[in-house]
């Protein structure tokens, strides 16, 4: 008879594991009541705009990262299409990007007139590849946007160096790295910006928004300009100074980002204390590893929960073969953003639309751009979990660890 629900033996899980997504309760009620009920719905309301709902969240996540200046925006995408405006960024340049993203990293590159250039992952962590970043620098290179995958702090101190040497910006795709840390200091900190998505999966969400954050006030100065149609703080409200559009926050976005703001540490050391004890069991089982932490990574703040898949010691196997049977345990599972972005049709097919790049300077051809470490974790390694699993009990984890377990000792099933 057979004991693998894939072939009709009974699943390992047969309840629902790990928390819903989002968290609410009264806190965001009552915030949302307070905007409602003040009439001011969105934050030019208040004299003093520290004191809106938007300002409040501002201050607090910018902080909370490490970060003195925050500006809170519609969504996580055009965060760093203006984080590269206020950075300056002009048509033609160059700039570094992973191939393991989700595209909207490569795609704001393009959307300001400036050329992505791909590179590919290093194989331990599944970040952006230092060693690749050198490798792709020429002269029409600005910056590097390394991206914090799965919540994963990359490498800053090597990406530091690396734009130092160079005299590259950096600006931190921290899309997926709420809470996170690199040697104590939040994700976001470590280059010239930072940008946040607060978009719904995310770790932290107010169902779309974003946020720019830096430590340097000229580029604060900057970023707000950009996202408020020109206006430079302090200055009179129909004084504008720059060509820019409108990308602010509501001040309905700005009470739940706030409030969620205010719940993200006790889940993040949830999620954390969780996949610790998953990391434990996963060491027992022949042919799965936990993604190890490096000791630089002081928090990781993981929005997709990685482990690592070894067919050898599961029969020779296919990943895909292998994530069918979980499914049918219960166990859903996914690669996240490891497909290489730059496989897109909109790259393959250069579907880029009108752009101002200077006479005789062009992007790559991105259908002849190989990334094999990041092509390889895809097919054969990378397995990813949405971080709503971890917000459960140790009992969830238990479970989760059955149905791996079994498929491992009845793999001669899936042959």
């Amino acid at each position: 008879m057979a004991r693998l629900a894939i072939n009709g033996g009974q699943k390992a899980i047969d309840r629902p594991i790990g928390g819903p997504w989002p968290e609410f309760g009264d806190m965001e009620r009552e915030a949302l009541n307070s905007v409602l009920e003040s009439r001011q719905w969105w934050r030019g309301g208040y004299a003093d705009p520290s004191e809106s709902w938007v300002g409040k969240f501002e201050n607090y996540f910018s902080r909370f990262q490490d970060c003195e200046y925050g500006v809170a925006l519609t969504n996580g995408t055009q965060a760093i299409e203006l984080a590269l405006k206020a950075i300056g960024i002009k048509p033609g340049d160059e700039v570094i990007c992973p191939a393991s993203t989700f595209v909207a990293t490569a795609t704001a590159v393009i959307l300001v007139n400036a050329i992505p250039i791909i590179v590919d992952i290093e194989p331990e962590y599944y970040q952006i590849d230092p060693a690749a970043i050198e490798a792709a620098i020429t002269p029409n290179t600005v910056g590097i946007i390394p991206v914090h995958y799965g919540g994963y702090p990359a490498d800053m101190d090597a990406i530091n160096a690396i734009a130092q040497k160079h005299g590259l910006f950096v600006i931190e795709d921290c899309a997926h790295a709420h809470g996170s840390q690199w040697r104590n200091k939040g994700c976001g900190c470590w280059g010239d910006m930072g940008c946040f998505s607060t978009q719904m999966g995310k770790t932290l969400t107010s169902g779309e928004g974003g946020i720019v954050m830096t430590n340097n006030a000229e580029l604060a100065a900057k970023a707000y300009a950009f996202h408020h149609i020109g206006r430079f703080p302090g200055r009179p409200f129909y004084e504008h100074h720059i060509v820019a559009s409108n990308l602010r926050m509501t001040e309905w976005q700005g009470a739940i980002a706030y409030c969620q703001s205010l719940r993200l540490l006790e889940q993040t050391f949830r999620r954390e204390a969780n996949a610790k004890y998953f990391e434990d069991g996963l060491r027992e089982i022949p042919g799965v590893a936990p993604m190890e932490r490096r000791p630089e990574v002081t928090r990781w703040g993981f929005y997709f929960y990685h482990f690592k898949f070894q067919s050898a010691e599961f029969g020779g196997i296919s990943k895909a073969r292998f994530q069918e049977a979980l499914a049918a345990e219960g166990l859903g599972t996914g690669s996240g953003h490891l497909h290489p972005i730059q496989k897109n049709p909109l790259f393959t097919n250069r579907n880029f639309g009108p752009v101002c790049w200077p006479a005789g300077r062009d992007a790559p051809d991105y259908a002849a751009v190989e990334t094999p470490v990041a092509q390889r974790i895809l097919d054969e390694e990378g397995i990813s979990m949405g971080h709503s699993l971890f917000l459960g009990g140790r009992a969830d984890m238990d479970l989760m660890l059955d149905a791996i377990r079994k498929v491992r000792e009845n793999v001669g099933e899936l042959a």
